[in-house]
């Protein structure tokens, strides 16, 4: 620990005020909780399955590791059973609680060969409640580090209610805010569905404003578009957000045309304690719409994100507001709209519309 903890006391609380709006702040308070028990990693990972994936707070050294602990499969190895219940149970838990002997331990494959060459040779779980339940934020320390003491035990009662306030706050926030993105809609044909990073879906609102929980991905696209698009659906929810991976599907539903634009929901609105990882925007084509949309596909040879652009600049959407939506930087919108016009032959937003509606 180090010497004079209140700095960071007072850093971490103003640092988790900042979380409660902005996803990214989440990474800063782990790294200042290093820095005051004096760790060499940290890391707050879900309890929950549904929320696990690429959206994790951490410091990066950790983030690395945790990628290295599944992809090397340690987490089939991992002999530290029995330590989350433990936490669970108090309030925290160490790895010395259930393995005191440290030089008999650091005999063992998944400290030797994983832990140990990382400097992770002590781990402490502490018991964060989040509005989805009981996570363990990971201290990770050196391999020398000695057994908690009373005064970390102390540090650990003060900043568990700190962490708990602002996960409740932030998951307040990134649900108003999904809330909002949703009304964009509102007044549409268009439904939004947002989904976990499993593809089960969380729930869905409609053109109304009305929610509905509990819809799956299968109701989505119908079953003969086959397990390739699905594939290609999870590709979107499970990508690193950076990349702003989008799919759009074209398909009948009996006498119905419906377009279904994937999209990971924008990082202005996402939180890493709420299970939505991407949103699909669904739309019931009208039989001229349908016509308007093959015929940009046909004749122009449009691909269905240039498609959907169109759509929403035709809605009387900005490339601003459709970067937003779509998750992307304003000038890529422009760029895609230059590669539309030299298709369309048109010179401008106004004529691309123009033509939209003669369609």
């Amino acid at each position: 620990m180090i010497s004079d903890p209140n700095n960071c006391i007072s850093e971490l609380k103003a640092t988790l005020e900042l979380a409660t709006t902005d996803a990214q702040q989440w990474d800063a308070a782990c790294d200042i909780v290093v820095e005051l028990f004096g760790a060499t990693g940290a890391l707050l990972p879900s309890s929950n399955p549904h929320f696990r994936g690429i959206w994790v707070s951490g410091t990066k050294n950790m983030k690395a590791a945790m990628a290295e602990y599944v992809s090397d499969r340690w987490n089939l190895k991992d002999p530290r059973e029995g330590l989350t219940q433990m936490m669970f149970d108090q309030g925290y838990a160490t790895d010395d609680q259930i393995f005191p002997d440290r030089e008999a331990r650091s005999k063992l494959p998944f400290y030797r060969d994983f832990l140990l060459p990382l400097n992770f040779g002590n781990v402490c779980l502490i018991r964060i409640l989040t509005p989805n339940g009981y996570w363990p934020l990971t201290l990770h320390f050196g391999n020398d580090h000695p057994p908690l003491s009373a005064q970390d035990i102390e540090l650990i009662k003060t900043i568990q209610p700190m962490f708990e306030h602002a996960a409740k706050r932030a998951a307040e926030v990134a649900h108003q805010r999904i809330f909002d993105f949703a009304q964009f809609f509102r007044g549409t044909d268009s439904e939004v569905l947002l989904f976990d990073a499993d593809g089960n879906q969380c729930f869905s609102v409609d053109a109304a404003g009305r929610t509905q929980p509990n819809r799956k991905l299968a109701t989505l696209m119908p079953q003969e578009i086959g397990e390739s698009l699905k594939t290609e659906f999870k590709d979107v929810l499970t990508s690193d957000p950076g990349m702003s991976l989008s799919k759009a599907y074209q398909f009948q539903e009996g006498t119905k045309s419906i377009n279904v634009l994937v999209i990971q929901i924008p990082p202005t609105l996402r939180h890493f304690f709420m299970q939505f990882k991407a949103c699909a925007i669904r739309t019931e084509c009208s039989a001229t719409l349908a016509i308007k949309q093959r015929e940009l596909r046909e004749t122009y040879g449009l691909s269905e994100k240039e498609i959907s652009t169109v759509a929403l600049l035709a809605e009387g959407k900005t490339p601003d507001m459709i970067a937003n939506l779509l998750s992307v930087k304003p000038a890529s919108v422009r760029q895609r709209l230059k590669l539309v016009f030299q298709k369309t032959q048109v010179s401008s937003q106004i004529e691309l519309v123009a033509l939209y509606g003669r369609l």
